[in-house]
């Protein structure tokens, strides 16, 4: 044997004695290292290369974000644009039309208050004109604009784009809508109101009607006020003249009609020769064509003061009075006294507490309107309250039974 194939021989005995997992184990570090050294190869495009290629697809990216810019500071420009369009003032021209100062209106808003008004909206004025009256140009903007009310403020312009209160469009302008009084372009002064209180000092029992006055002076613009008795020289031509019915009363003149008041004026008054409106006292009051008063009545609270849990008898007060009834007299009487037991013969009560109204209540259609669902009226005319359900949860004596009833609601008693 060579040489040769002796070292062969003993590499192979060498190799048969190791273990099999040493064996496994070089075998899978070979694999490794084929793995680690496999490389790849993109296929060649002919005419190109991959230098070429990155390049269009930079400018592609570039192009691409550039397009994305220009986008976006287009809506930005936008967006701009429209902010600062909103926060400009709208353009707006004001020409203002004095009235002549020889009108004499001291409760009329001055010119001056109209354009400090205007002036305070939210506008660029670029233009500020001050007309007169009788100017050409004044005669023709009344024209073209039907102005009624003077002095007067014209806006135009950009009139959209404001709102200013007090104004109203008319065709391309905002007219000021002056209050009242104001002057018409003939120099009249309309709104200025004229009160006279004709009063009757005779009457006793009549109300005061200066509350009224009052209340009138609150709601409208009064030029003069003056008060005068119905037996004056004055008071009986006022009184004559307007066909007043019922005194103490207030005339009112026609000017009264530029202010929202005057239709319910007109409803409980009555319109008078010159557009005045007469108003006249509710009852009592003294009746112009008989000369005499008419409402005048008592009312009368039936008590019993053995009673101590019946109910508070003047509770009936207000209720009477809050249908327009002021009685001239108010008297407890007691159901035990000798004029209660008379009250209590004469209408055949049957409860107490209770009240009566006497006297002349025909005046008093709201009171007689509800009053059958309440009570009786007697032959003399006299109002007797029976009707205690009417007034359930206030206990009263059935002088019947000599009894206090609770005087329960209905749906209490079936329970």
């Amino acid at each position: 044997m060579t040489e040769s194939e002796q070292e062969k021989e003993h590499h192979a005995k060498h190799h048969a004695g190791k273990p099999q997992h040493e064996t496994d184990a070089g075998k899978h570090k070979e694999q490794n290292k084929e793995q680690k050294e496999i490389r790849i190869t993109l296929p060649e495009i002919k005419g190109l290369n991959l230098s070429a290629i990155a390049a269009v697809a930079l400018l592609v990216i570039v192009v691409f974000q550039s397009f994305q810019a220009f986008t976006v500071s287009q809506k930005l420009d936008a967006m701009a644009a429209e902010a600062q369009e909103l926060n400009r003032l709208p353009a707006v021209q004001l020409t203002a039309i004095s009235v002549e100062s020889s009108v004499d209106c001291e409760q009329c808003t001055p010119v001056d208050t109209l354009i400090s008004d205007a002036e305070k909206a939210r506008a660029n004025v670029t233009r500020s004109t001050v007309l007169k009256v009788n100017d050409a140009e004044s005669q023709e903007l009344i024209g073209k604009y039907d102005i009624a009310r003077l002095p007067a403020v014209i806006i135009t312009g950009e009139i959209d784009k404001v709102t200013i209160t007090g104004f109203t469009k008319v065709n391309d302008a905002l007219i000021s809508q002056t209050p009242q009084p104001y002057v018409l372009p003939t120099g009249k002064i309309r709104g200025l109101v004229s009160l006279t209180y004709v009063n009757v000092s005779s009457c006793k029992e009549c109300p005061d009607l200066m509350g009224v006055v009052q209340q009138l002076r609150a709601q409208i613009k009064v030029a003069d006020f003056k008060a005068v008795d119905k037996d004056s020289e004055e008071g009986k031509k006022l009184v004559t003249y307007y066909e007043m019915a019922r005194l103490p009363g207030i005339l009112i003149s026609s000017d009264v009609n530029e202010y929202p008041v005057a239709a319910p004026l007109a409803q409980i008054g009555s319109v008078k020769k010159d557009g005045f409106i007469a108003l006249g006292a509710n009852p009592p009051y003294l009746n112009v064509s008989t000369g005499k008063i008419t409402g005048i009545t008592q009312l009368i609270l039936l008590n019993d003061s053995s009673c101590t849990g019946c109910y508070d008898i003047t509770m009936h007060i207000p209720i009477v009075r809050r249908f327009q009834v002021n009685p001239v007299t108010i008297k407890v009487t007691d159901a035990a006294s000798a004029e209660g037991k008379e009250l209590i013969s004469r209408y055949k009560i049957t409860a107490v507490p209770t009240i009566l109204v006497t006297g002349d209540v025909s005046p008093y259609e709201q009171l007689l309107g509800i009053w059958p669902t309440v009570g009786t009226t007697e032959k003399d005319g006299a109002l007797v309250f029976r009707t205690m359900s009417a007034i359930a949860g206030s206990p009263y004596k059935d002088l019947t039974t000599g009894k206090v009833e609770q005087n329960l609601p209905r749906q209490v008693q079936q329970q």
